[in-house]
């Protein structure tokens, strides 16, 4: 119970600290600078908390901009639907998700991805997202361990995303 208050008392801070930043500070540099710091403290601890978790335990959850624009596959009802054409990384999902035998949701937002996390109850989340949404979903989802990572904005914030597959991988790797 002591460690899940200190966690919580450092989670906190650090999220205090990224609205402060978000308020005061025209740089979006400097925001970026504190959210992948935050981002780096809570990866470390989530993986040393969560060394023994099979890893069929675990869920990817992803953002629906991950999918391409153009694609005509309803995706967020089901991962499942996706036909694996390589025009965005839902198929590469796909591929992780039945090798290690995970759970998969592509969210349309917060409310969604709640849902998802109450009714799978995984013991570890794999969270790919924008800086902000991230962050905030980290906090939110406290005590769940939650290993975040960025989705990369090539064409800019929520349109055709995309994200590393091999870093997704890496932690998949380090629970076996």
């Amino acid at each position: 119970m002591f460690k899940t208050i200190f966690f919580r008392i450092i989670y906190l801070g650090f999220y205090l600290l990224v609205i402060i930043a978000r308020k005061f500070s025209k740089e979006e540099i400097e925001n970026s600078k504190i959210s992948k710091i935050f981002i780096g403290v809570n990866n470390k601890i989530v993986l040393k908390k969560c060394k023994n978790i099979p890893v069929n335990k675990v869920s990817i959850l992803l953002p629906h901009c991950i999918q391409n624009y153009e694609c005509p596959l309803k995706v967020t009802s089901t991962i499942d639907n996706c036909k694996e054409c390589g025009k965005c990384k839902v198929g590469d999902i796909l591929k992780l998700k039945r090798k290690y035998n995970v759970k998969g949701k592509i969210a349309t937002g917060g409310t969604l991805a709640r849902k998802f996390l109450k009714e799978t109850q995984p013991k570890l989340v794999i969270a790919i997202a924008c800086e902000r949404d991230l962050v905030s979903g980290i906090y939110d989802a406290f005590p769940m361990p939650v290993y975040g990572i960025f989705n990369k904005k090539i064409n800019g914030p929520c349109f055709n995303t995309d994200l590393s597959i091999e870093e997704i991988e890496s932690v998949l790797e380090k629970l076996k």
